[in-house]
């Protein structure tokens, strides 16, 4: 810790985003990768598998919630959250090895089954805990509001960092690698052991405060420490509208990562031509962001986060014009130009959210004099997983809708069709449903009022 009270150092900062580079050697990898697996590589139904995608983020819904209450009612040495992720990181590692394994002298129902089970215990049991724990970390570990950004903003870099390698290497390993199931035996276990190492590091690198140095006053209101249970939780949750705001952020955000990654490798492969191509598209959609993350804490230090992310997502949609136009033309340079447009327009909201949602649990202090801050930060992980799997689970309808065969050499017109358009305008729509809900989000506002008025 650095001398400031509440404050992180720089590296320990970076350590903490380095966690989420672990995190996405695990999860961009399975949304990018698990349904063009199981299509082409085990011959499965990309309906049936979207569908047991959706079930089981339904109950991943729940268990985030369960998850987010049981690190509020922790108390153990080494921290309510910390713990829980420390717990976890192997866990993780092991069920992504496994969920691109399955076993292919099973009938197509037992690959059914086996998939389901392990894609739910992955998703709503380990990387639940992970997520979570990881997530309610950053206003656990400070009070400073641009600590919270930074971290945020180096959480996401890192992540962008990961899904950048991932989607440009992965086709390219498991096509040098022969292909077909030994193929992805190998590179799973590859990325099973990156995801493993990186996800320590948070453990080494953050410690979280203690309760009284979380309070916001020197009489730390005993209310805030109480363990709350399950039903009260959720009536707080409900109580506080900037919560559903942010869910709903991520729900958008991540429905529209979950379609956009699960639908990139069959846009290169079938629209344009070539696999690797996906690659190009990832470095147009993230580098971008990798330069624009640095300037995002100075920037919503200075002007605010909201009217930031507001300007951001007005320049977002202003790119999807070109974006649109590129899809219609087949102008491959004028889309990694709109691309990148965009994604620097979402960099505000992108390197800020964390510390929203830590905003976002003051409020819940300042307003019901309870901090629930796991559950609270549970709904980053509901939009993660929901929001992913959602738009996974429409990446194999949309599919099956235009008749794509993942045995078949060569796909049909309406197929191609559907996959262009449907991986186009999922860029595209979003941007209005982020704005209105942007217009809503004045929770920074809101707590200096609150303080101002109970002179905290």
């Amino acid at each position: 810790m650095s001398k400031k009270e509440g404050s992180l150092s720089l590296i320990r900062k970076l350590g903490y985003g380095i966690g989420d580079m672990g995190s996405n050697f695990c999860w961009s990898f399975v949304a990018a990768f698990i349904m063009i697996y199981c299509t082409n590589t085990l011959g499965v139904s990309a309906a049936i598998i979207g569908t047991l995608m959706m079930i089981s983020k339904i109950l991943d819904g729940v268990t985030d919630v369960f998850m987010g209450n049981i690190i509020d009612r922790t108390n153990h040495k080494m921290g309510k959250a910390r713990f829980w992720y420390f717990v976890s990181c192997f866990p993780v590692a092991v069920f992504t090895f496994i969920i691109f394994n399955v076993p292919k002298n099973l009938s197509d129902t037992e690959k059914y089954v086996f998939f389901f089970i392990i894609y739910t215990l992955l998703g709503a049991v380990f990387y639940t805990m992970n997520n979570i724990a990881y997530s309610s970390m950053t206003a656990l570990c400070t009070k400073d509001p641009k600590d919270r950004v930074q971290m945020g903003s180096f959480r996401f870099l890192f992540a962008i960092i990961a899904v950048l390698i991932i989607q440009t290497i992965t086709s390219g390993m498991v096509e040098s690698l022969g292909g077909g199931q030994a193929a992805w035996t190998q590179v799973s276990i590859i990325y099973s052991i990156v995801c493993f190492v990186l996800l320590l590091v948070p453990v080494f690198s953050v410690k979280e405060l203690s309760p009284e140095e979380l309070g916001e006053q020197e009489n730390v209101n005993k209310t805030a420490n109480e363990k709350i249970g399950f039903v009260e939780s959720i009536k707080l949750l409900m109580k506080n509208k900037y919560f559903v705001l942010i869910l709903c952020i991520y729900l958008v955000n991540y429905i529209v990562s979950g379609l956009t990654s699960g639908l990139g490798i069959y846009y290169a492969t079938y629209k344009l031509g070539n696999a690797a191509l996906l690659g190009v598209i990832s470095m147009a959609s993230l580098i971008p962001i990798i330069i624009a993350l640095p300037l995002v804490a100075p920037f919503t230090a200075k002007y605010g986060i909201r009217k930031m992310s507001i300007l951001g997502n007005i320049l977002g949609l202003v790119a999807t014009i070109p974006l649109v136009i590129a899809a219609v033309s087949g102008n491959l340079p004028l889309l990694l130009v709109a691309l990148a447009l965009k994604t620097i327009g979402g960099a505000p909201l992108t390197g800020a959210l964390n510390a929203l949602i830590a905003e976002t649990d003051d409020y819940s202090y300042l307003k019901f004099g309870k901090r629930i801050t796991g559950t609270i930060y549970s709904c980053s992980s509901v939009g993660v997983k929901v929001g992913t799997g959602l738009g996974t689970a429409l990446t194999g309808f949309l599919l099956d809708f235009g008749g794509f065969d993942g045995q078949a050499a060569e796909q049909t017109a309406r197929a191609i069709s559907v996959i262009n358009w449907s991986y186009v305008l999922a860029y595209a729509i979003p941007g209005v449903i982020l704005l209105t809900i942007l217009f809503f989000l004045d929770v920074e506002s809101e707590n200096k009022r609150l303080r101002a008025d109970k002179e905290v």
